[in-house]
């Protein structure tokens, strides 16, 4: 028999976990956090909030309805905040072994580190390479890798003696049928179930592959570099492709890149260390910008010559380009400096309203700005229906989103010819049993 409970991440997009069972056999898949509410409070530190409070706060997993299960592990699908923020905060009420990857173990590390938490915990969590299969007691776990828009993220297969599972939350098709190929061998096909990511299903189309981000960067950059003013970069601190490609573009252009920002310096260290990107040993990357502002102060009388790679791109109010628009911290905005953000609003009001209040800065200071030079590490609409069609699972249960994204998964399968009874859509808390 499996059983399916959702502990986090259905109608709402964060705080991802999920409880999964056969035959009597559980693991819990992510723990994640929820960032709005986190940036509801003003100068709020996780560090310093209790497991409880942070329950109440909505901000992590209510598990109280799995607590009575005994689990063999905690599977980590890749290192978003949304997906393993929380772990810190709740695996000493397990103590069980946690698998990832290495860079989201490296990355769980780090939070881990920066919270005080115990040697003890540290020592739960095993790497496991991507494309590589485990045993948990009669499951055996099959780490598959998938495509998104952090290193090393995987789908997870979960195989009981005569049941399986299928995880996948978060991936994209990228590279020419690369993606697809791989998944098809990883023994996939007809899967007694499948829980599908929906971040995007109600997207029509397909997502464009990454290639085509640093085509627009590309164009973007060579377009305001006829100037003497400093062009400013904001994306995603853990985007390693996309990091790479702002920083070999600002070569190009004949401009040094600088990196400023506490998880910029986390996230880059932690891929240099592991192989998984290689900088060119001109670039510079400040974790404390504090630390170094005579440095940065040197980039404003020689503008023309620098790209500025930064934290800020959701408008957080401690984040390094919104304290620069602040006036907190050098290279000041002048008239006729570029901003762009390589990446688009996450849909929350928060965030919205931080941006907003960040643009409205930088453009007072005369910046000039471009919006969305990004491309989305999700599946779109045909892209999931593809995904689905290739599976062939013999249930579908949408995931990771907000209730219309979760009907948009309901409502490909249907047009691929599922039956009503075959799709499930679930609410947090709600266990779903299917089999004997």
């Amino acid at each position: 028999m499996i059983e399916i409970t959702p502990v986090g991440g259905m109608n709402e997009v964060g705080k991802n976990m999920t409880a999964v069972g056969i035959d009597g056999e559980y693991v819990i898949i992510d723990m994640g956090i929820n960032l709005e509410s986190i940036l509801s409070f003003d100068e709020f530190e996780l560090s310093e909030a209790s497991r409880d409070e942070l329950v109440r706060m909505n901000a992590i997993p209510d598990d109280s309805i799995i607590r009575g299960k005994r689990f063999l592990a905690v599977l980590l699908t890749h290192g978003h905040l949304d997906h393993v923020g929380a772990l810190s905060k709740m695996i000493s009420s397990y103590s069980v072994p946690v698998f990832g990857t290495p860079y989201t173990v490296g990355i769980v590390k780090r939070l881990m580190k920066e919270e005080g938490v115990h040697k003890t915990s540290e020592r739960m969590l095993r790497a496991v390479p991507p494309d590589s299969i485990i045993r948990l007691g009669n499951l055996t776990v099959r780490f598959i890798p998938v495509k998104h828009s952090i290193p090393q993220t995987v789908a997870i297969k979960l195989e009981g003696e005569s049941e399986s599972v299928l995880f996948a939350s978060d991936f994209k098709f990228d590279d020419g049928g690369k993606e697809r190929d791989l998944i098809e061998r990883s023994d996939v096909n007809g899967v007694s179930v499948s829980l599908v990511g929906s971040v995007r299903a109600d997207e029509p189309g397909r997502t464009p592959p990454e290639s085509e981000a640093k085509e627009m960067l590309r164009e973007v950059m060579e377009d305001v570099n006829d100037s003497s003013h400093l062009i400013y970069v904001t994306t995603f601190s853990s985007h390693m492709e996309r990091l790479s490609s702002i920083v070999d573009i600002a070569f190009d252009l004949g401009r040094t890149p600088v990196m400023v920002g506490r998880s910029l310096h986390s996230y880059c260290s932690i891929a240099t260390e592991l192989g998984l990107v290689r900088f060119p040993p001109e670039l510079t990357i400040y974790g404390r910008p504090n630390t170094v502002r005579s440095e940065l102060r040197d980039i404003e009388f020689n503008r023309r010559d620098y790209v500025v790679i930064c934290t800020g791109h959701q408008g957080e109010p401690t984040s390094v380009l919104s304290r620069i628009a602040d006036g907190r911290l050098p290279p000041r905005v002048e008239q006729g400096d570029h901003v762009i953000f390589s990446a688009s609003v996450i849909p929350t009001p928060i965030n919205r309203a931080n941006r907003e209040i960040l643009e409205a800065k930088l453009e007072a200071l005369g910046a000039r700005i471009r919006r969305d030079v990004h491309v989305s590490g999700h599946a779109r609409r045909e892209d999931t229906k593809d995904f689905i069609d290739m599976i062939k699972p013999e249930h579908v249960i949408p995931c990771h989103g907000t209730p219309e994204k979760l009907r948009a998964v309901i409502d490909i399968s249907s047009e691929l010819g599922y039956d009503s009874r075959f799709l499930h859509l679930l609410k947090n808390g709600m266990t779903l049993r299917l089999g004997d």
